[in-house]
């Protein structure tokens, strides 16, 4: 089986916030349609950027679960 091969923008997509520091799944998703939008060919979500190590969880799938069931 032949290796794929990867080509494009993949970018971090951040992990929003609001106000508060409580997460902002609406904005997730705005920053989402913003990367694909701006022409990304895949978005990474929930690598070692540093705001993944600040959540629960349970936290980390509601972000895992609203980009999957969003795009």
């Amino acid at each position: 089986m032949a290796s794929a091969t990867y080509r494009g923008v993949f970018p971090v997509a951040p992990i929003v916030f609001d106000d508060r520091g409580c997460l902002d799944l609406d904005g997730q998703k705005r920053a989402i349609d913003f990367l694909i939008d701006a022409g990304s060919n895949a978005v990474c979500i929930l690598v070692n950027f540093s705001e993944q190590f600040v959540l629960t969880d349970e936290e980390r799938t509601s972000v895992q679960n609203t980009v999957l069931e969003h795009v």
